[in-house]
């Protein structure tokens, strides 16, 4: 690709991250004035996220802000990890009773669920929680899971 199609893909890029991130945040007001009439799921949260290639392993650093580590739950497969992360029932009541002026930080819960570029060993998953956001390390499985059928 050349540098100028680089450039008008990096611009638009930026455009569209823009507009989401615009449209988003004016969701999320709308749901949080208007919260009592909206289902559960509504309320539920898709966390931003990155996907670090690091040669022999994967790192997935998902955003979880407002949520302690012990209420975060992740599920890894060979081809996936999910990430759920809920709130306990007495910080939701707590949270609720709180007269607010203005609110847009409106989530019970928070689920992903993230398509890998590559085959992993799940069994062998670290995770670590820094800083609101949730880091989850995992081995590349080294050889794929392919077998070549001869034909009788």
């Amino acid at each position: 690709m050349s540098s100028d199609a680089n450039s008008v893909a990096s611009e638009l890029a930026e455009v569209i991250a823009k507009i989401q991130k615009e449209l988003n945040d004016t969701l999320r007001e709308i749901w949080a004035r208007h919260s009592s009439l909206y289902p559960e799921k509504l309320r539920m949260m898709d966390p931003l996220y990155d996907i670090e290639d690091r040669g022999d392993s994967i790192a997935i650093y998902v955003d979880v802000p407002g949520f302690r580590k012990n209420e975060i739950k992740i599920r890894v497969t060979e081809d996936a990890v999910e990430v759920i992360a809920q709130k306990n029932e007495e910080r939701v009541k707590e949270e609720e009773s709180r007269k607010y002026l203005h609110r847009q930080r409106l989530y019970k819960q928070i689920y992903k669920k993230i398509t890998l570029p590559t085959k992993v060993r799940p069994e062998l998953a670290k995770a670590r929680f820094e800083d609101g956001v949730l880091i989850v390390v995992v081995p590349k499985s080294g050889a794929e899971r392919e077998v070549e059928v001869k034909v009788e």
